[in-house]
């Protein structure tokens, strides 16, 4: 008997898309000035950090659970979502409930991450790279737990360390599994096309990645020597050209299921290079530095990755709806912007890169609703 498809996933992709619109979206109404922002201000919670920990924490909890919580049941499933609900939600509460709700919430949420994924790579493991996944998720409990604290007792420079190691350690997992799944994927296109290359894996180049990055993610923690955070971030951008390079990504232009993998991962690389430039060029570090990063190389990886996992899931062909290239351009389009607003302030670039981001959560979210809703009707 034929084990039926779930597709309880696809609501933890969808509800990621939603938290990453909603938070741009109030984050955009804080820009607004005058007595229209009076009248908004009750939308936008109160807090330095809901923005950065909604769309670093919350957007990869939900991420992550899609796509490695396979073996979780229904009721776990459910459990996660109600829990991860309750989270969001919490941001609105009053301070003193809130805080707490948020807390007890965001926490149970990493920590069955952790339980239904983390250890699988663990039990999994032959060999301490195998494991290395896991012992971020791990790190990102200690982060949750970090940030958490910070907020209770008042201490901003703690949560704003809990989420620099997000960053990171959301960058290390972009940067393994990502680059596991494009290496494949593009293995497979140059296959078909009698232009097969051993090794395109480069195991050699993933472990100097993995050293530069683990380098920067232990110099930005301990915040005493931003120059070597700097060179790591260097060094891992341009690890990350020389696979692209080594991938001949120009032979599977065409193939755009695969070239958005190639343009999120070479997106991921440009923001690293300018994160580095920026804070070498006497600008200083933060949670500024990253929005070339995550606005592009983030959203853009991330997006493609959840569709790829869905058509495959569903037993579809993997061939990405054009909605889904609107969104990657739309990304490509709103990480150039953000960028360009670090030299150009003014209300239109930021504003301009903050809708475009919008609009390709929106149309995100709204192409996985009928990929779904079209499978359940044909079955």
């Amino acid at each position: 008997m034929t084990r039926p498809i779930r597709t309880d996933f696809i609501t933890l992709f969808v509800l990621s898309g939603c938290l990453a619109a909603i938070t741009i979206s109030l984050k955009a109404l804080s820009w607004v000035s005058g007595d229209a922002y009076g009248i908004l201000a009750w939308l936008i919670p109160a807090g330095s950090f809901w923005h950065g920990h909604e769309m670093l924490s919350g957007y990869a909890q939900g991420l992550l659970a899609g796509y490695l919580m396979t073996k979780a049941s229904r009721r776990d499933i459910a459990i996660f979502i109600a829990l991860w609900l309750g989270a969001r939600i919490a941001v609105f509460a009053p301070a003193f409930p809130g805080l707490y709700l948020a807390a007890v919430c965001n926490f149970s949420v990493i920590a069955l991450l952790f339980y239904h994924a983390g250890l699988m790579f663990f039990r999994a493991a032959k060999r301490f790279r195998s494991a290395i996944p896991g012992i971020v998720i791990l790190l990102l409990t200690v982060a949750e737990l970090m940030f958490q604290v910070g907020l209770i007792m008042d201490l901003p420079r703690l949560c704003e360390t809990a989420l620099l190691g997000v960053i990171w350690l959301l960058i290390i997992m972009l940067f393994l599994m990502g680059g596991r799944i494009t290496a494949a994927a593009t293995s497979g296109v140059l296959q078909r096309r009698n232009a097969y290359r051993h090794g395109l894996a480069q195991s050699r180049y993933e472990t100097y990645g993995l050293v530069a990055l683990a380098t920067a993610l232990f110099s930005e923690l301990l915040g005493q020597t931003p120059w070597l955070t700097d060179i790591a971030a260097l060094s891992t951008a341009t690890i990350m050209t020389l696979r692209l390079l080594h991938w001949q990504i120009w032979k599977a232009w065409d193939q755009l299921d695969v070239s958005s993998l190639h343009l999120g991962y070479a997106m991921l690389a440009m923001g690293l290079f300018f994160k580095a430039f920026w804070s070498l060029s006497g600008h200083g570090n933060g949670l500024v530095s990253f929005h070339g990063v995550m606005i592009g190389g983030f959203g853009i990886l991330s997006i493609t990755v959840m569709t790829r996992t869905v058509l495959q899931r569903l037993r579809h062909p993997i061939v990405l709806p054009i909605t889904i290239r609107f969104c990657n351009l739309a990304l490509v389009a709103a990480a150039f912007i953000r960028i360009t607003d670090f030299y150009v302030q003014t209300p239109f670039l930021i504003s301009s890169s903050a809708v475009l981001w919008t609009l390709a959560f929106i149309t995100f979210v709204s192409t996985l609703i009928i990929i779904r809703m079209m499978f359940h009707r044909q079955n």
